[in-house]
């Protein structure tokens, strides 16, 4: 992940699948930032924080989640639309939203206010050959949106986000 390009990725954290057809998580680890991965019985694979920008009592932080949707919906783009509705159902209307691509995979980035925080969210909707579906997502919320260190952070983790299937 650091590149001459991109000298703000420290060194990848991979999250390792929990079953055998999961996708494979890799993220960066901005400098300053600590990472706790997740307990086995969450969709939480892990959480990166960062204590030194610290700011009203909040610590900025970026969580990683992947759930199987199998059974749930039919379609990535009908993972999208669930994990969407639950950001709506928690928060109400949005501030933005574009669709993109992640890793080859149908994504959204949305953000929107998570208990008077701006936070970011990342979905991408992840289908295998045998019709299995994910979503993973990356959660990014601070006290202090407009702080450099954050948002060159949160925009490496953003667009460094790694998302793949094993081979099948």
């Amino acid at each position: 992940m650091e590149t001459p390009d991109n000298p703000l990725c420290g060194e990848p954290i991979q999250l390792a699948p929990r079953t055998p057809d999961e996708p494979t998580i890799t993220f960066p680890q901005p400098p300053g930032w600590g990472f706790m991965p997740g307990k086995d019985e969450t969709p939480i694979r892990g959480i990166l924080f960062n204590q030194g920008l610290r700011l009203h009592g909040f610590t900025p932080n970026a969580v990683v989640t992947c759930e199987d949707l199998t059974g749930q919906v039919g379609l990535p783009s009908q993972a999208l639309a669930k994990e969407r509705a639950a950001i709506i159902d928690l928060v109400g209307a949005v501030d933005s939203e574009a669709p993109g691509t992640t890793s080859g995979f149908p994504s959204r980035t949305i953000t929107y206010n998570l208990q008077g925080r701006p936070a970011t969210g990342l979905i991408v909707a992840v289908q295998n050959a045998k019709d299995r579906i994910w979503a993973v997502t990356v959660t990014l919320q601070t006290t202090d949106a407009d702080n450099p260190h954050y948002v060159a952070a949160k925009q490496a983790i953003l667009d460094s986000l790694e998302v793949r299937l094993p081979d099948q």
